[in-house]
């Protein structure tokens, strides 16, 4: 089982409150950043708890505070999961640094030389659904208001989660950010999928096979920029998800 647990603290002091510089932290501004620890264990018999959640937070911010904020994000996840494991006596199996909402670091329990980057893209498209071999009361059977002859739009929200080196080879957050743009949401913003895209001619744009063909368009440019891409999640609206792979 595991238990997360999300701190939430100011980056960009020492821990006696006083400034210091880090130059991953907006210029060296203190700012308010989130730290998730997941954590694997059995609940106790007794409590039911894992490990108390105060515990948790104190060992976060005091190790967080103490730990070198020269250091890249990677690097410094590295150092704090090292800093954290002796006040934890459960293994953590991966930290996440959040210093924007759009914008998360992550490193899981085996990751020495390698990180996980996730970042968060929104954009506007419309789209029927309607399956030709079905007949029109069969579709407004099925699709409901979603088959409306003229289509209806979301506001879409595509996450994206890829592994990448760290040290020089590293590819940063600005890099995917591109490449997703680019072979992603540029071609997905504003169009009507249906009659826009080829990608949709024959098949249904549902919110599963956006999210595929979102992976299908990444996987290859970001491998050749130098990561490997784990998972793209689509939100279609605030309830309804896919994640591919699932």
């Amino acid at each position: 089982m595991k238990l997360t647990r999300t701190v939430r603290l100011s980056l960009g002091s020492d821990v006696h409150g006083r400034p210091r510089a880090a130059p991953w932290l907006s210029g060296g501004w203190i700012v308010p950043v989130e730290i998730d620890v997941a954590l694997d264990g059995t609940p106790d018999k007794t409590t039911g708890y894992i490990l108390p959640i105060q515990r948790i937070d104190q060992a976060v911010q005091q190790a967080a505070l103490a730990c070198p904020q020269d250091l890249e994000p990677p690097v410094w996840l590295v150092a704090l999961r090292t800093a954290l494991a002796p006040a934890l006596p459960h293994p953590i199996a991966r930290l996440t640094l959040r210093s924007h909402p759009l914008l998360e670091r992550s490193i899981e329990a085996t990751m020495h030389d390698r990180c996980i980057l996730t970042l968060r893209f929104d954009f506007a498209a419309s789209h029927r659904l309607h399956c030709p071999a079905l007949g029109e009361e069969e579709n407004r059977r099925v699709f409901g208001k979603c088959n409306n002859p003229a289509g209806h739009g979301h506001n879409y929200r595509l996450e994206v989660e890829v592994e990448t080196p760290m040290g020089p080879a590293a590819l940063q957050p600005e890099q995917v950010a591109r490449i997703v743009n680019q072979h992603a949401v540029d071609r997905l913003d504003h169009k009507h999928l249906n009659t826009d895209l080829p990608e949709f001619g024959d098949t249904n744009p549902s919110v599963e096979w956006i999210a595929k063909t979102c992976f299908d368009w990444l996987e290859r440019p970001l491998a050749s920029a130098g990561g490997t891409l784990r998972r793209v999640r689509l939100w279609e609206t605030e309830k309804t998800s896919a994640i591919y792979p699932g």
